[in-house]
């Protein structure tokens, strides 16, 4: 009987550790998945402010500024805003020129996807956090010209990678600098042309693209793949001269 429970005992030992063992593995692998820091790592309620109650006077007169800016829209706005739908770094082809292409640019290719695989899990979490109605569904006179979002309209996706692939752009390009930030900035304010996406929503997009340009910055991985892109634009631009 005490053999039997000896071994018992040491079965159940060994279980423990196997579970540890393979949570600890589990761990590295997710973190090894994340090129350039953890998202986890991010505290975005702290970054970001509460934004306005649903049916608040602030989200009252956010909505009254959508509609003004729904009602003065331009068939050339509207296009820009379908065209933004599919959001990615190739967007900044109206500042970097019509060969700021995936085909042309393998490694800057790489640069962005591993920036999105790092940001995406940061803004999808805030997104559930807030849970915020978007605002064609809090008041029905807001007409998106696109299909509408299914997502938490706070913050904005668009507005944080936007501003973000701007940031890093102005690293490789810092002569262009201010119409690339313009750019990322744009493609935020057309989410509110749109009526996809309340000005908060944008403003909080930018706070939270600050602090992620920030950890990207510290990380000794991307800044080689950011020289790796660098050294690709410089003779992509030489090139297409």
């Amino acid at each position: 009987m005490k053999k039997l429970s000896y071994l018992l005992v040491a079965f159940l030992f060994a279980l423990t550790l196997t579970v540890r063992g393979d949570a600890s593995m589990e761990a590295v692998t997710q973190a090894a998945a994340y090129s350039y820091f953890d998202p986890a790592t991010v505290d975005f309620k702290a970054l970001l402010p509460d934004p306005p109650a649903d049916g608040s006077a602030a989200t009252k007169r956010e909505i009254d500024l959508i509609l003004q800016k729904q009602a003065a829209r331009t068939p050339e706005e509207v296009a820009r805003i379908k065209r933004e739908v599919n959001l990615n770094v190739y967007l900044f082809d109206t500042v970097l020129g019509s060969w700021f292409t995936e085909k042309n640019l393998p490694a800057t290719a790489a640069l962005f996807r591993k920036v999105d695989d790092n940001v995406r899990p940061v803004v999808d979490s805030a997104k559930k956090f807030w849970h915020r109605p978007r605002p064609f569904l809090q008041d029905k006179r807001v007409r998106p010209p696109i299909d509408p979002p299914k997502n938490g309209s706070y913050p904005s996706g668009h507005s944080t990678v936007g501003y973000l692939d701007a940031s890093i752009l102005a690293q490789i390009e810092p002569d262009l600098k201010d119409k690339l930030l313009a750019r990322g900035r744009e493609i935020g304010d057309d989410r509110v042309i749109g009526g996809v996406h309340f000005p908060s929503d944008v403003k909080a997009g930018h706070i939270l693209a600050t602090a992620l340009f920030a950890k990207l910055m510290a990380s000794p991985a991307f800044q080689a793949d950011l020289a790796k892109a660098k050294a690709e634009i410089a003779a992509g631009q030489f090139q297409h001269r």
